[in-house]
């Protein structure tokens, strides 16, 4: 059997994989775009309110924008 890149004797060559119905499904993406990749480094404390919000986020991203507008402000004013 010669290596992997050239043509397989194992019956590689005949498995199409995800050539034939495979991947995902025709309009299963948001029209919004794809999420982007973000990482972020943070405490097991920090990060339990992180993905709380990313939650909330994802659910109501209007009234999360109002709440942490006025956390920042509520934060600056007492600073």
């Amino acid at each position: 059997m010669p290596g992997k890149a050239t043509r397989p004797d194992d019956g590689r060559l005949k498995n199409r994989g995800g050539y034939r119905g495979g991947g995902r499904p025709v309009g299963s993406t948001s029209p919004r775009g794809q999420r982007g990749i973000h990482q972020i480094r943070a405490y097991e404390d920090e990060w339990e309110l992180i993905k709380e919000f990313i939650q909330l986020a994802r659910k109501d991203i209007d009234k999360c924008r109002l709440t942490l507008s006025l956390l920042k402000s509520d934060i600056e004013k007492y600073s």
